[in-house]
């Protein structure tokens, strides 16, 4: 069952680097804008503004990118190390059930239940 869920996280990684530098060309052009003291000219402020919200949301995009891989990378780490499939926050096994739905999941479900809770029960 590891070998088949070290595929799954290598076919992930694999998939998320056409797209990591796909991002990484167009982020080069954005910082090529953003470095220039200017935008292109404009015909109004709508179209400012829009441009600036596409710059904002590729970097949004390539930072959620770069934060997969990590965790792609992380996981394949652990796998090697022995760790893989141990919950971070009780150290019980994770089920494998959850662990084919999401490979990089590094805690319980009961573990990430209780994350999503927290902040609810704080602002109640």
């Amino acid at each position: 069952m590891h070998d088949h869920l070290k595929s799954l996280l290598l076919d992930a990684l694999n998939a998320c680097t056409p797209r990591l530098t796909s991002a990484e060309l167009l982020l080069g052009q954005i910082e090529e804008e953003a470095d220039s003291p200017r935008l292109d000219p404009c015909a109004d402020e709508n179209e400012y503004a829009s441009r600036v919200t596409e710059m904002g949301v590729t970097l949004c995009l390539k930072a959620r990118q770069r934060e997969r891989r990590a965790q792609i990378e992380s996981a394949l780490k652990r796998l090697e190390v022995g760790d893989y499939g141990v919950c971070d926050d009780c150290g019980e096994d994770i089920a494998l059930a959850r662990l084919l739905a999401n490979p990089t999941a590094t805690l319980c479900v009961h573990c990430q239940a209780d994350r999503e809770r927290a902040p609810q029960q704080r602002c109640a």
